[in-house]
């Protein structure tokens, strides 16, 4: 059965009980277009409509804006660039990327409330193709009040006024809620599994900071096939298990190099490294300076 028919949907333009909308005004998208701290990532339009029962938006050529549409009760649909109609849940998030032919609507048996952010900017557009290649398709209701708490805090500031200053805010507001989504929840089993077994590897490997740790034995206490385990740590951290052990020392001798007055050879041997030259070469390409121009640099 359709979710829909688009015979005999209601379409209804006088709004909805309870709704929110802010709608900042072309001028000001313009500003923040060009202003560095916004130009990423900027807010065009926000807002919140509860039980919606005639909503219902029809854009062929796409809109000017990503979209992101959090549905929290009832249900709806949707179709993106001609695809087959996706039911809409409570918990399920809909991601609409600028320019793609899009047609949504409530289902009128039991109309949808749904949160939503119109967002522009290359970061924002980064955020919305990392999601839709990771699948975001829903928060995980652990995170869901955090996420809102956010969206209330965004909407918040966007009422205020139509200011710049607002728009400044609301951006690094909406940053943290597409970081959230894209690397602060895994909404399926392997990505949880990934985040499992990249906890339990670091662990271990900080508690043998001392020694030379094989992928092989890295899989091992895993309990995981070698390359299965690379796969879910990479997944979880973005980086090979072996080279982000190396981090992980590259880091420790930084400690060393500002709290004791050991020598680059005795920290080098210190963290499992057998040649003083490697550890050195290791630390001036991850850290950008030798250990003898790291330890002598002012901090703090």
């Amino acid at each position: 059965m359709r979710p829909y028919n688009r015979t005999t949907t209601l379409r209804k333009s006088a709004g909805f009980p309870m709704q929110k909308l802010v709608v900042l005004p072309d001028p000001l998208l313009e500003e923040a277009a060009q202003y560095p701290v916004t130009s990423g990532l900027y807010v065009t339009d926000i807002g919140y409509f509860h039980e919606a029962e005639y909503h219902y938006r029809d854009r062929p050529q796409g809109c000017d804006s990503h979209i992101l549409m959090y549905c929290v009760q009832g249900t709806g649909w949707y179709e993106l660039n001609g695809s087959k109609p996706q039911v809409v849940h409570a918990g399920d998030l809909v991601i609409l990327p600028a320019h793609m032919p899009h047609v949504y609507g409530a289902n009128a048996a039991e109309p949808w409330s749904i949160y939503w952010i119109h967002l522009r900017g290359e970061h924002a557009s980064t955020y919305i193709e990392l999601l839709l290649a990771n699948k975001i398709s829903a928060i995980v209701p652990s995170k869901a009040p955090k996420w809102l708490e956010l969206f209330h805090e965004c909407y918040d500031a966007m009422e205020t006024g139509y200011s710049l200053q607002a728009m400044i805010y609301a951006s690094q507001i909406t940053g943290y809620m597409l970081g959230m989504l894209a690397y602060g929840q895994g909404t399926g089993v392997s990505m949880i599994s990934s985040k499992r077994a990249a906890e339990q590897s670091v662990q271990y490997m900080l508690e043998h900071l001392e020694r030379g740790l094989t992928l092989k034995e890295l899989a091992a206490q895993a309990q995981l096939s070698a390359p299965h385990y690379s796969q879910l740590f990479k997944q979880a951290t973005g980086h090979s298990p072996i080279d982000y052990f190396l981090r992980l020392k590259i880091q420790h001798s930084c400690r060393y190099l500002d709290f004791t007055d050991w020598t680059v050879k005795q920290i080098s041997s210190e963290l499992g490294f057998k040649d003083p030259y490697y550890f050195s070469r290791l630390f001036s390409k991850m850290m950008g300076r030798s250990p003898t121009e790291y330890r002598n640099k002012s901090k703090g």
